[in-house]
């Protein structure tokens, strides 16, 4: 979504959510191109909706309003056979003794978020970027409490290290997934950060964690600016597509892209999917 508001005029420093008010069709296009790319599932535009990030912005006052838009402009998208997930990114702190945050405000503010979101018309909730379990759980039992008739999928944030993969906050895959499964979670896995290459080593490790539903979202490699100062991601379309085929021979439920994958990815990878 990021990369697609970019494309359409989002200024840096600019409030992505401002933009489910103040330009709802651009959002309602870029949802219905990732749809004709074969999407049976796209992310509202509310990854930083959490009262705590929208603070930075003078608009925490606003994420009821914001959320609520998100969710109705993507769901004014879809058509028969299509669905939403409400995006639940990061509150942006750290929670204490890193950070200023307590667990009851962080999830306060998730309630507000997903209780918005499910009024808005999200089909799921989709939990995303978490680089901290606590912060995770804190979502997840919002999420359940908000929205209880609908599904609830948590994804994590790994980074490669030398000793395998782990959180930003040092947390392992292991006990990232059995406590995410512990705590009612409907679905689990891994967003951004990494290539589909990168994911492709990471998915049997989970898989290996839990019997649930899991989802990977790879980014299109790393982000770097080319010589006209342009945002561009390292990662072909062709490399992309070529970790998928290792990811999907795991027990995997739900694939997508996250950070540069616009929609010829999702067209390219939708393709594979029906060939396999």
């Amino acid at each position: 979504m990021g990369t697609e508001l970019i494309k359409r005029g989002l200024k840096p420093g600019e409030c992505p959510e401002t933009w489910n008010l103040s330009h709802p069709e651009a959002i309602k296009e870029i949802h219905r191109s990732y749809f004709r790319a074969g999407s049976e599932v796209v992310t509202t535009n509310s990854f930083g909706g959490h009262p705590v990030k929208l603070k930075a912005y003078g608009l925490e006052t606003k994420a009821e309003e914001l959320n609520y838009a998100a969710a109705s402009v993507a769901a004014q998208a879809k058509e028969e056979g299509q669905f939403v997930a409400g995006s639940l990114g990061p509150a942006g702190q750290f929670l204490k003794p890193y950070g200023p945050l307590e667990e009851a405000e962080l999830e306060a503010g998730f309630y507000l978020q997903a209780s918005a979101l499910a009024a808005g018309g999200a089909d799921l909730l989709l939990i995303e970027t978490m680089y901290d379990l606590r912060e995770a759980l804190c979502a997840l039992r919002a999420a359940k409490r908000a929205a209880s008739s609908l599904p609830v999928l948590v994804t994590m944030t790994f980074q490669r290290t030398p000793r395998g993969f782990y959180t930003l906050m040092g947390q392992k895959v292991a006990d990232c997934l059995r406590s995410l499964e512990a705590e009612g979670a409907d679905g689990a896995g891994a967003n951004c950060t990494l290539t589909s290459q990168d994911m492709a080593e990471l998915a049997p490790l989970l898989r290996a964690e839990t019997s649930l539903p899991l989802i990977f979202q790879p980014n299109a490699g790393q982000p770097k600016t080319d010589a006209e100062g342009q945002l561009i991601y390292s990662q072909t379309i062709d490399d992309f597509i070529l970790g998928f085929k290792k990811i999907l021979e795991v027990r995997v439920q739900a694939v997508g892209g996250c950070c540069g994958t616009n929609p010829e990815y999702i067209r390219r990878l939708s393709n594979l999917i029906r060939k396999e």
